[in-house]
């Protein structure tokens, strides 16, 4: 491969995460692994499936698989070069509990099971909230890092240690103010 292909390849490559980004709003956000483990600290233990919407590089939905053999892990990312990357980690990591899905998550009709993970642009946070709202079933628990779900009630904001983020908690059934499950 020349110098000029190994340039232009880098630059579509570069291009596409530029496009996805604009369209959706949001760029795609590596999760360090301190981060990581104060995440997986909030997810029950008696979790069968956690879903992260816009999982972008895959890095958190790596680290529930490795952290926790017995949930099922699905990563939800419609932006091409970071889905692509986070299926060769998947295949590199040979983790049977960890599966990722292009698609977008207000249009993918899949049931997020028990536990939905998301850091995703406070912009699309409103999606989330009608997207959760229709499809997980009372108990389940939403965790979002640093954007709060709009017209939602928290039953947890804790400060994160790795950084200046917020972790949102809500339970579906209770996450309307006013309404306890």
């Amino acid at each position: 491969m020349t110098d000029l292909s190994v340039l232009a390849l880098v630059g579509i490559i570069l291009a596409l995460i530029a496009v996805y980004a604009i369209r959706l709003r949001a760029v795609p956000m590596p999760t360090s692994p301190k981060a990581a483990e104060e995440i997986i600290a909030y997810i029950p233990n008696d979790t069968k499936v956690v879903t992260d919407f816009g999982s972008g590089w895959g890095d958190l939905a790596l680290a529930i698989a490795r952290a926790r053999t017995d949930v099922k892990v699905s990563g939800i990312e419609l932006s091409p070069i970071p889905y692509a990357i986070s299926r060769m980690r998947a295949v590199l990591a040979a983790k049977p509990n960890l599966d990722f899905i292009r698609a977008d998550f207000r249009t993918l009709d899949r049931d997020p099971g028990d536990v939905v993970v998301c850091f995703l642009d406070p912009r699309v946070m409103s999606d989330v909230g009608d997207v959760l709202a229709e499809r997980m079933v009372n108990g389940g628990i939403v965790i979002s890092r640093a954007f709060a779900i709009p017209g939602w009630q928290a039953f947890g904001e804790v400060p994160m240690k790795t950084g200046s983020d917020r972790l949102y908690l809500y339970r579906i059934g209770s996450h309307k103010p006013g309404i306890v499950a």
